[in-house]
């Protein structure tokens, strides 16, 4: 029985080389045609590939087989091809044809079909639409093979004395086969290629770490990070045990011996470290996060390339799987592939870079610790996560040596141009970085989408974070820094900025100015009240006597309340000019005011009987000011406000309005890096927010005193008061002045009679001025204006002494001279009268005074009109009429107008 020949079964090595006239023999002609075709083949499943290259589809289609246009290569160099062909007739493949190892099992072979080609006459054949009612098989069951049928024939016709052909043929016949599913396996063989090597790989997912709002402590954070950090070693460990195993094929070249025992103690080690200290533990998260993904990448790597370094020669010799004559859902069930040499693979620089990469996971695995917190602060360009790791920077928790050197297996495309030294690191010195990496910051950084932050863990959150602004300051960083402390304590946070200063202070500042400025006009109108007073007793307008205002001398309270006022109102301005925080630290400004106020109030108060306000004094101002009580609410306000900003710097609740927070070992350009700290104001952690966090307000500035605005003259300041006699030394003055110049010394009926109206006087004197220190009285209440007070009283008196100069003047008993003198008299004091009436009026209406029913101005103007009445005199009272009609006109108080016009009516 003839045997499928293959051809590589022993290969050629070398070839005869002939010389001469020589005579050759079948051996030396031979071994040429065996070398050449060894070659051949070799060089085809070697350099070029195996397996179906194109084409040769199986189709069922109206009862018939129908094999598409194609080519392909065996593993014994065999190039199949074929031409579109329709096959409709089927036989059975049995003991009869050549021998082909594959097809038997036990020395028996197994159930095998020949298909029959449409134009080809085979009276073995049968229909093939009748191939399951024939065979007991059904074409569903059925894979069909390309098969190579080559063997030796040799056709010799020789005698035993003779022999016409000494030659031999070598016939290769390729047929269509089918053979059931449930033996299709003896046919497949297990070909070991980089995406065989995925699927026998799976993905590693790094599990998150997330946050809940009630997480006040390290010791909390450091649980949720551990937690993760378990079950993305335990993913680990699990797939790198296997990486090896599965991926020998191609990591001869990388690893001598499989690496993965020693991967899975480093990680252990590491495991059990973490498993007891918690500081660092972020950068351990980072750490397996970087192996998941360099893990994810070099399996990612690995599917669709399907190079064949080495194809054995027994894989399929003489065959070629073409496939389910049925397909399922899975076209290429059943089906060989093409496997190219690595030549000719489109996919093989794929491969290398995931060989690189098994050797990186090598070196982070070796190189990985966490440095001490002596290590600088350091801000590095990088790239963010939507990028390989391979193009971001070198984190710091790498060691940089000479055994394994990090920064040769970090980047493939780098390390394949011999350009290691230009990968961007926290430790790039070390390995004497070139090009940007040598200065990260003299280069343009517009490709860097990220910043590593590095060096701060453990160190002091007030120099970490004066570090990293004074970095972002310098090297005009777009991203901002800011911290939160990871306890429930608020008297331990650091607060960045320390007065958080916004528009409620500016509005503290304005009020502060106001009250300053207020308090220097204070000082300076005491001053001047003090002179005014002081020269008042000079020029004998007033006594510097305790009847002049019921207490002790003028001049004596004088120099005592100014002083009062004048240095606690200097101290009080003092401190209410300074910067808020040191404003808010001493609160004694408000003990000085108040007693600035008091002795304001008592200064005034006290010279009652001799001071005359002509309008409101700087003194009154301060008593009546009621916006500096705003200062204590504006405090209770900004304290409330800083209380909640204060709660924003604890971690719970910054998670708890930022839940995107999130560690990352650096920030995004425009974002925001969040330092958390501890109790001790040392820095544990670090996260990231993807966008500008702006703190509640700015820090504060410088308050420079405000200039006081000069829209008030100081005349206004210095002139709201006069001093004049009081009313006693008024009245006796008057009525001495009217017995010295109306009397007769001689007549001592007149000087009796004078004396009489002189105790009158002081009786009226007595009943407006009332006994009491508290000043004049009007129908028993003394008005707060004093002039209005004064006019009243002045109209009284004058209307009393107009009564009692006509009823003198009415005695008979009088000398005739005395009457008309005294009728004199009465006239003045009724023109008087006249003009103190008129005064009052153009007081109140100049004044804008309210005459409405029950004001001051009210009482006033009923009081002096009521004494109209009392007039007689006709030039007087057309006096009276004319400057009333003329108040009428110019005066802008319509209520005063009304009662004007009712007073002229006389």
């Amino acid at each position: 029985m003839n045997q499928v020949t293959k051809s590589l079964a022993e290969i050629t090595t070398g070839y005869s080389i002939f010389e001469k006239d020589q005579v050759l023999s079948h051996e030396q002609l031979n071994s040429i045609s065996n070398y050449f075709d060894d070659q051949t083949r070799l060089t085809r499943i070697k350099l070029l590939g195996v397996g179906i290259v194109c084409g040769l589809r199986i189709v069922l289609r109206s009862g018939n087989i129908s094999l598409t246009k194609g080519a392909g290569v065996t593993t014994d160099g065999d190039l199949l091809y074929a031409a579109d062909s329709v096959f409709d007739k089927f036989k059975l493949y049995d003991e009869s044809n050549p021998v082909y190892g594959p097809f038997y099992v036990d020395n028996k072979i197994i159930k095998l079909f020949e298909l029959v080609r449409q134009d080809t006459t085979d009276p073995q054949a049968t229909a093939l639409r009748s191939f399951d009612a024939t065979t007991g098989s059904s074409l569903n069951d059925m894979v069909a093979v390309l098969f190579v049928e080559g063997y030796v024939k040799d056709e010799d016709l020789c005698s035993g004395t003779d022999c016409d052909n000494l030659g031999k043929d070598f016939v290769n016949t390729m047929k269509i086969l089918l053979v059931g599913k449930s033996s299709v396996d003896l046919l497949r063989t297990s070909i070991t290629t980089p995406n065989q090597a995925a699927g026998a790989l799976d993905e590693i997912v790094a599990d998150r770490p997330l946050f809940a709002s009630g997480i006040a402590s390290p010791e909390q954070l450091t649980t949720v990070y551990r937690t993760v950090c378990n079950i993305i070693h335990g993913k680990l460990v699990a797939e790198l045990s296997k990486l090896y195993a599965k991926c020998s094929a191609f990591l001869g070249d990388v690893f001598a011996s499989d690496p993965t025992p020693g991967w899975v103690a480093k990680l252990n080690s590491y495991k059990t470290f973490f498993d007891v200290h918690g500081s660092g533990i972020q950068y351990y998260y980072d750490f397996l996060k970087d192996l998941v993904e360099t893990y994810n990448h070099f399996r990612e790597l690995l599917f669709g390339d399907t190079t064949w370094c080495w194809p054995e020669t027994e894989a399929f010799p003489k065959h070629l799987l073409l496939g389910d004559v049925v397909p399922g859902t899975d076209l290429d069930a059943n089906r060989i592939g093409f496997y190219p040499s690595p030549l000719t693979s489109q996919t093989a620089g794929r491969l290398n870079h995931a060989q690189f990469l098994a050797g990186k996971l090598n070196t982070l695995i070796q190189t990985f610790q966490v440095p001490s917190s002596s290590s600088p602060i350091r801000v590095t360009p990088s790239r963010f996560e939507d990028d390989s790791l391979e193009e971001r920077a070198i984190p710091y928790y790498y060691q940089v040596n000479t055994t394994d050197p990090v920064q040769k297996n970090w980047n493939y495309h780098l390390s394949k141009r011999g350009m290691d030294a230009f990968n961007y690191s926290y430790s790039a010195s070390a390995y004497g970085a070139q090009g940007g990496a040598a200065n990260p910051f003299g280069a343009q950084i517009g490709r860097f989408s990220f910043f590593r932050i590095e060096g701060h863990i453990g160190k002091s959150v007030a120099e970490s974070i004066k570090i990293i602004e004074g970095e972002i300051a310098s090297k005009n960083l777009p991203f901002k820094v800011h911290s939160v402390l990871l306890g429930t304590d608020k008297t331990q946070i650091v607060k960045q900025p320390g007065t958080r200063y916004s528009d409620l202070h500016r509005f503290h500042y304005l009020l502060r100015q106001d009250a300053f400025h207020q308090l220097d006009s204070v000082v300076k109108f005491s001053g001047t009240f003090k002179g005014k007073v002081d020269d008042a007793v000079t020029a004998g307008v007033v006594t510097n006597s305790p009847a002049d205002n019921d207490g002790a001398p003028v001049k004596d309270i004088a120099a005592e309340k100014h002083a009062t006022v004048t240095t606690k109102a200097k101290e009080a301005g003092t401190k209410l000019n300074r910067p808020y925080s040191q404003f808010k630290g001493d609160s004694s400004w408000k003990t000085d005011l108040n007693d600035a106020m008091k002795a304001s109030g008592e200064f005034k108060y006290n010279l009652g009987k001799v001071v005359k306000t002509e309008f409101t004094t700087p003194f009154d101002s301060l008593i009546s000011n009621t916006q500096i009580l705003w200062l204590d609410w504006l405090d209770d306000i900004i304290e409330a406000k800083d209380e909640k900003e204060d709660d924003k710097l604890l971690f719970s609740e910054f998670l708890s309005q930022h839940p995107g927070i999130e560690h990352f070992a650096g920030v995004a350009r425009g974002g925001t890096f969040v330092l958390a700290y501890d109790a001790g104001k040392n820095v544990v952690a670090d996260f990231m927010l993807p966008y500008y966090y702006c703190e509640a307000a700015e820090q504060e500035p410088e308050e420079p005193p405000l200039p006081k605005p000069g829209l008030k003259p100081d005349w206004i300041i210095d002139n709201g008061i006069n001093i004049n006699p009081s009313r006693e030394k008024f009245v006796n003055g008057k009525l001495d002045a009217l017995m010295k110049n109306t009397i007769d010394p001689k007549i001592d009926v007149q000087k009796d009679n004078f004396e009489f109206f002189k105790q009158s006087m002081k009786t009226v004197a007595d009943v407006f001025g009332g006994a009491s220190s508290g000043g004049t009285r009007t129908n028993g209440t003394r008005l707060t204006d004093d002039f209005l007070d004064a006019s009243v009283v002045g109209a009284k008196t004058e209307q009393r002494k107009l009564q009692l100069l006509r009823q003198r003047a009415a005695d008979r008993n009088l000398p005739e001279e005395t009457r008309k003198n005294l009728e004199t008299q009465a006239r003045e004091s009724e023109a008087a009268l006249a003009r103190s009436v008129l005064d009052t009026a153009k007081y109140i209406s100049d004044g804008g005074i309210s005459v409405a029913k029950g004001s001051e101005g009210f009482k006033a103007i009923t009081e002096v009109s009521s004494s109209i009445g009392t007039l007689t005199d006709a030039k007087v009272k057309t006096s009276l009429k004319e400057g009333l009609s003329d108040l009428i006109r110019t005066t802008q108080n319509e209520e005063l107008r009304k009662m004007l016009e009712s007073m002229s009516n006389f």
